[in-house]
């Protein structure tokens, strides 16, 4: 049983880490690794030079590429044991994985905007993307958010965007059933509350598609749902008692630094553990509208 529910898993998910022959791109995962793990140790040895005192060391090293629950409570709420961090993605987030996904796996700079708070957002999912490489994270894509993603992408002017899309989807599976291969998030610690105290939160949420997906991820289980909408985010402290955390990239980066998950890009011998399957890497870059394997 879920923690507020008696059907705590959506019976439809995407899933990004799926098997194909994509062997050529698996290097692309490791080339963002490193860079990311390169500018991250810059950027700290850069902080340490403008303070008076070293940085104080997180102490963290972590077990392996999966996480301890205890250990990271803004992040996992009151649950125990170990395993997997389960990630949801806001049609926001996939939209833009489609327009700059090929500058995020480059690992290079992103493109400026007006709003540097964005740019800001897409570096942390890039950060997020380098870390996914080596530690065991799911990305999930929700059904609803393929259906806002099409409406959103239909526009004649998008038609490229629209075209990228399809490509997106059907590099992937909509899967029936419970979490394929894989045991569902572990739910253990967790309060068992009445999915009318869900229902009540959620109308905090704008109707549609939004309170749809985050009622979804909530009663999935799910760990994180990111987002970059502001009214979605608002909503944080309604839904921690049902463990489940609305972050843009730039927060879960910083609560994900907090809690040592970046160790291994920090101290490399940290990461002692065998690399997750790689093939995964292949296939969200083959989904990319720009993707050319001999650029």
């Amino acid at each position: 049983m879920g923690a507020h529910g008696e059907q705590p898993f959506n019976p439809q998910i995407v899933y990004f880490d799926l098997t194909a022959e994509y062997s050529s791109l698996e290097t692309w995962g490791m080339h963002l690794f490193n860079s990311m793990a390169a500018r991250l140790r810059a950027a700290l040895r850069e902080i340490e030079r403008g303070i008076s005192s070293p940085l104080p060391s997180i102490g963290i090293i972590p077990e392996g590429p999966h996480f301890v629950y205890e250990s990271a409570p803004w992040l996992f709420h009151t649950r125990r044991g170990r395993g997997p961090l389960f990630i949801a993605w806001d049609t926001n987030i996939l939209i833009d994985y489609f327009k700059y996904g090929r500058a995020l796996w480059e690992g290079d700079g992103l493109p400026t905007q007006a709003d540097g708070n964005y740019t800001a957002e897409l570096e942390g999912l890039q950060m997020l993307l380098a870390l996914w490489v080596l530690r065991d994270i799911r990305f999930i894509v929700l059904p609803g958010s393929i259906k806002d993603a099409k409406r959103r992408l239909s526009a004649e002017r998008q038609a490229d965007r629209a075209r990228a899309f399809r490509e997106f989807t059907s590099a992937l599976s909509l899967v029936d059933g419970n979490f394929p291969e894989e045991v569902p998030p572990f739910t253990e610690g967790l309060l068992i509350l009445p999915d009318s105290l869900l229902e009540d939160a959620l109308t905090a949420i704008p109707a549609g598609y939004d309170r749809w997906l985050v009622g979804s991820a909530a009663r999935m289980g799910v760990h994180v749902f990111m987002t970059l909408d502001k009214g979605i985010l608002k909503q944080r402290e309604a839904f921690k008692k049902f463990g489940l955390l609305l972050a843009s990239p730039l927060d879960l980066l910083e609560g994900l630094i907090g809690c040592g998950a970046f160790q291994c890009m920090l101290e490399p011998r940290y990461a002692y553990w065998p690399m997750p399957d790689q093939m995964r890497v292949g296939h969200l870059i083959r989904a990319l509208p720009t993707f050319d394997e001999t650029n």
